[in-house]
């Protein structure tokens, strides 16, 4: 099977969850038996040389197209004279349509793989070059991320503007869904949101995997006394989850551990995050160049996620390293670990602080629940065994062939890009 698989960004280097979970399906269908090739945007703000690329991503005949994606005061305007998602509208560039086109008709792949909804705008143009059957598959509901942010905003003209943007990708999510041939999930709570909101193209849900040689054990050798926070700071569920630890949480976990260190790391922070969240025992580390190596420098990973939806990848890279996690209820989605014994799980300050502090103060109990990690995430979200069943599926999949709808044509002159 022929597979064209299309990213909102470069896989590699892995480190985020969108990259890592891009990059280990793509290798994952290839070791299943598949011809993988992949087509990126190549946005300004993650952008990547493609020379510094490895050899598995030649290997997938990797090609990125350079696009500019920023967020702008007159784009916002725009879409909102529109009444169309800015969200969606600045993943839409001419260059990569045009690249697209010239790749789907010459290779003739028998599936395109649209990584994320903000690939879907791409659909009219790959039912006028191919007949491939075409499948979103979605690491993430993109509204629900909004309309959490939405709710967690304090400030009323924000708050307002978050609704509008989460009710526009809505609409464009639910607009859609059924214009693809399939949707792959990666949490079974997904696939029953897609299934509730009317989506009626088969489903199936493959989780993120791991490959078991990316993860050696871990366990029990970072700092004693240090907590570790990974993310994308230019995502927002990421940075709220920050500034709520740093501003509710880490208070309490100082008060009850007094040696605690808290180290955050992710690229693109806000300009002046560091000071505006600057606190006793924490150190910003911006972008970490090795992502492991820096899950496994503390003794737990604390992810205090208020809003998203979809899996979150570093939990699950964390626990296949044998480092605990303490987590949000939220945070944890489609993870499946057993709460108390595989992974910590609580819902506010307090509990969150009592969390943490535990991680911090019974090294026993740390290392126990590492390893119990490890060996779940060993267990339940093997890569190999994920891709050759993803494949199983797409290879069951029938001719759509859906007519371009009423949202596409409305919102096909608004494309942008170099």
């Amino acid at each position: 099977m022929r597979i064209l698989q299309l990213c909102p960004k470069v896989p590699w280097p892995p480190d985020d969850g969108g990259r890592v979970a891009m990059r280990v399906l793509a290798l994952s269908l290839q070791k299943a038996g598949a011809d993988v090739r992949v087509l990126s945007m190549n946005p300004a703000k993650h952008r990547v040389d493609p020379r510094s690329l490895p050899d598995e991503a030649r290997d997938l005949r990797l090609e990125a197209i350079d696009v500019d994606t920023p967020v702008t005061v007159g784009g916002a305007l725009s879409s909102l004279v529109r009444g169309t998602s800015y969200n969606v509208d600045r993943f839409r560039s001419k260059a990569f349509e045009r690249r697209l086109r010239e790749v789907a008709g010459g290779q003739a792949p028998d599936v395109v793989l649209l990584e994320s909804l903000f690939m879907v705008p791409c659909v009219p143009a790959l039912r006028e070059v191919t007949g491939a059957r075409v499948v979103l598959r979605s690491v993430n509901l993109e509204h629900e991320i909004w309309e959490g942010l939405a709710r967690g905003e304090r400030r009323i003209a924000r708050r307002l503007y978050l609704r509008h943007l989460a009710r526009q990708l809505r609409r464009f999510e639910v607009a859609t869904m059924n214009d693809v041939d399939a949707i792959v999930a990666v949490t079974p709570e997904d696939a029953r949101t897609y299934a509730r909101l009317g989506a009626t193209v088969p489903l199936h849900v493959a989780p993120v995997g791991i490959g078991a040689g990316d993860y050696p054990d871990r366990s029990g050798q970072g700092d004693p006394w240090t907590l570790v926070f990974l993310g994308s700071l230019d995502w927002r569920p990421n940075l709220e989850a920050a500034e709520w630890f740093l501003g509710s949480v880490w208070p309490l976990v100082k008060r009850a551990v007094p040696q605690a260190r808290f180290h955050v790391g992710g690229s693109n922070p806000p300009e002046g995050l560091a000071a505006r969240l600057s606190s006793d025992g924490v150190r910003f580390l911006g972008r970490v160049p090795d992502a492991r190596g820096f899950l496994s420098s503390g003794s737990a990973m604390v992810v205090p996620l208020l809003s998203g939806g979809g899996m979150r990848v570093k939990i699950l890279e964390a626990m296949a390293l044998g480092v605990p996690v303490a987590s949000t209820r939220l945070g944890a989605s489609g993870i499946g670990a057993e709460a108390g014994t595989e992974i910590l799980l609580a819902d506010g300050p307090e509990g969150l602080a009592a969390a943490c502090a535990s991680l911090l103060l019974d090294r026993d109990r740390s290392v126990g629940i590492g390893q119990a990690g490890r060996r779940r995430a060993h267990e339940s979200f093997d890569a190999d065994g994920i891709g050759g069943r993803l494949l199983e599926f797409l290879e069951t999949v029938g001719e759509h062939r859906a007519p371009v709808t009423t949202h596409f044509r409305s919102t096909r002159g608004i494309q942008k890009g170099p």
